[in-house]
């Protein structure tokens, strides 16, 4: 080859760069050739791995863009640029703005499609940006603070045209929860014959007060809806909004409707919520109830969910995800002077104020309770107690009515009942914090204190309603039972604890008694065989002689002020007196001397209280026998008593006494003649 010309093979080409001849420089054509393959292998071997690493590189950006697409098109609608609510343009331009250009009759919703990659889609895109801004997009406009609508069926009814299913779902799933709230508090209000409006626990430990009052704050603050609607209220109907265009038929009076049923359900559960609170008696009660409540004030959360979910059919499912992916903004939306109060400053803390006012109406109602429950108010004011017979000495004269205190007496947070018309030295029904290391209620009499001089007590509890222990089993101090002791609610004072006795039940007794078979050979010639029906109208009675003035009182024939014999009521029996020397005017008469001589009632409690000047007794009248007659009894001689003091008269049924009690004067009715006599007219008999 000469020297002008140019190699034109590959080793010759190899060979005439100066960088690769310095390698061949002093050896062999053999050594050359190898060290030349050992070169080609290096260099194809980091070929492929260069290509191996390209391919990686390569795999790695693809991963990347989908990636971004994908997270581009989750943010696609949040992209979109915002439009003002209310500003509808032709329909057909917004279905195809809202559709993207791309759905078509019969266009099933999860399809995608794009319009051709042409100049033609340019055109029709500049052609629609004008439609698809709404034109709201206004000059100089700087977006402002975003937010979302509340998660909820009301939000779904605030937006949804009325003639949309999904409108028509929302609205029924409220008036579900709605009616849930009426049916709740229409059964704990004013249905429980009461004359309470709301029928509250006598009182509750203090403990259940705590409970009580951190429910209600709790319940307040955790109901969302009542917040969202005094905020939605008065913030109004948002002015632009990012998403679906079904928001654009937004509409100020379907707003004001979905804000306005919204905080009518909030403020019903935050009602219910404080009504099942202060009628709990215990924590637990007051944690369920508020649980059951927080539920059903959850039902539109719930129904929103499975929305989501497609439970109710494919539009509801879209307009709960267009909600939750629709963006909106207030013009005037938290934009106040802090500094000066004017309505802007307003309508900003509107909800703050109306929650806070909420809050202290309901905590005003719960002090008022409170307070209404530690004074008493809400205890039965009046009942009607009747001691089991021998359960307590004089338990006949101590049956009757009770009063709660007249000077507001109370013991460990619980109402004092006093005997009505004997509240100074009648029973007393307390509660005593330490009965031999016990809570009970307890009766004693002539006593302030409820732990001192106890004669019968319950057994331990700590109910605050003594209306509990309607029919419970009574016990003495040393632990015997003394029977059932029947406590009921007083509706009419008048006339379940009237002090004397009508004319009817009066007229009933015999006038005359005529005694038969009972003569004691001392007084054999000095005691009355007959005794005269006579009412005594005395105003100055005591638990003791009371029941004996309720009843009329037969006093011996032969009676004087001075000596007298009677027959009487107890209260538990009817007894018959020995002749009775007192020290009186001897010209007054019988019934002028017991109406005025107070020395009579004095005798008369002496008789009931210690058994003095009792001979005979008869056994015990039951309550179930009506208005007691002496007729019809047998007698028995009194039983004595181990404490002079507290003698009863009670019969000894081992000493009975062969004496009866004949009407004198017939009667064809109550006290018909023997073997078929007829019954005059002077009321006596003709056989």
């Amino acid at each position: 080859m000469s020297s002008g010309e140019q190699p034109n093979d590959a080793w010759s080409i190899a060979m005439s760069d100066e960088s690769n001849s310095r390698w061949f420089d002093g050896l062999t054509d053999e050594s050359k050739l190898n060290l030349l393959i050992a070169r080609v292998d290096q260099m194809d071997k980091r070929a492929q791995r260069s290509e191996k690493e390209m391919q990686a590189r390569i795999a790695e950006l693809w991963k990347r863009l989908l990636e971004s697409e994908r997270s581009n098109k989750s943010s696609s609608k949040l992209n979109a640029p915002w439009r003002k609510i209310g500003n509808v343009t032709k329909k057909s331009s917004l279905e195809s703005v809202e559709r993207g250009g791309c759905e078509e009759e019969g266009f099933e919703p999860g399809k995608e499609c794009q319009l051709p990659r042409d100049a033609y889609s340019i055109t029709r895109r500049s052609s629609l940006e004008s439609v698809e801004h709404g034109g709201c997009e206004e000059e100089g406009f700087e977006p402002g603070e975003e937010y979302q609508l509340p998660r909820d069926a009301y939000s779904i009814l605030g937006c949804w045209k009325s003639n949309s299913r999904p409108f028509w779902i929302a609205l029924l799933v409220i008036s579900v929860q709605i009616a849930f709230l009426l049916l709740l508090l229409t059964d704990q209000i004013g249905s429980t014959g009461e004359s309470d409006l709301v029928v509250v626990p006598v009182n509750v430990p203090r403990i259940v007060h705590a409970s009580q009052a951190l429910a209600t704050i709790v319940a307040i603050f955790d109901q969302d809806d009542l917040r969202s609607a005094i905020e939605g209220y008065f913030d109004g109907l948002p002015t632009r909004f990012r998403g679906d265009m079904a928001f654009q038929r937004m509409n100020k009076p379907q707003w004001n409707f979905c804000c306005g049923i919204r905080f009518v359900q909030g403020f019903l559960s935050v009602f219910a919520s404080f009504v099942l609170a202060v009628q709990s008696e215990t924590v637990f009660d007051v944690l369920l109830n508020f649980l059951g409540v927080k539920f059903v004030s959850e039902l539109d959360d719930l129904a929103f969910n499975l929305c989501q979910l497609g439970y109710f059919g494919v539009q509801p499912q879209r307009a709960s995800k267009c909600i939750v992916e629709a963006q909106f903004q207030q013009d005037d939306r938290n934009k106040a002077d802090e500094n000066t109060w004017n309505r802007s400053w307003f309508r900003k803390y509107a909800h703050v104020i109306g929650v806070f006012g909420i809050l202290a109406f309901l905590l005003g109602l719960f002090f008022f309770v409170l307070i209404s429950q530690n004074s008493g108010d809400f205890s039965a004011q009046e009942i009607s107690m009747t001691l089991a017979e021998g359960s307590v000495p004089f338990a006949a004269l101590f049956s009757g009515c009770y009063r709660s205190s007249r000077t507001g007496k109370m013991f460990v947070r619980r109402v004092a009942y006093e005997q009505m018309g004997f509240e100074d030295d009648g029973g007393l029904l307390g509660f005593c914090g330490d009965v031999d290391g016990e809570k009970a209620w307890t009766f004693t009499f002539n006593s302030v204190d409820p732990c001192k001089n106890i004669y019968a007590r319950t057994e331990a509890t700590t109910t605050f309603n003594i209306l509990e222990l309607g029919n419970s089993q009574w016990y003495s101090m040393e632990g015997v039972s003394l029977g059932n002791t029947q406590i009921s609610r007083v509706l009419d004072s008048s006339a379940e604890c009237g002090k004397t006795i009508s004319d009817d039940a009066n007229d009933k007794l015999c006038e005359q008694l005529d005694v038969q078979g009972f003569v004691d050979g001392n007084q054999q010639g000095l005691r009355s065989t007959s005794f005269y029906k006579m009412k005594v109208n005395s105003t100055g009675a005591t638990v003791f002689t009371n029941q004996a003035l309720r009843h009329p009182i037969y006093v011996g024939s032969s009676s004087t002020p001075t000596h007298y014999e009677l027959i009487l009521f107890t209260g538990q029996c009817w007894v018959l007196t020995r002749t009775i020397a007192a020290e009186s005017d001897s010209e007054l008469s019988m019934q002028d001397y017991m109406n005025e001589d107070a020395a009579f009632l004095s005798t008369l409690e002496t008789i009931v209280k210690t058994g003095d000047h009792v001979e005979l007794v008869t056994s015990s009248v039951t309550a179930a026998e009506g208005f007691p007659t002496p007729l019809g009894r047998r007698w028995y001689y009194m039983q004595k008593s181990e404490d002079p003091e507290l003698n009863y008269p009670s019969a000894d049924l081992s000493r009975p006494q062969e004496m009866n009690l004949r009407c004198a004067k017939c009667d064809n009715i109550t006290n018909p003649c023997y073997y078929g006599g007829i019954c005059r007219m002077d009321k006596t008999c003709d056989c």
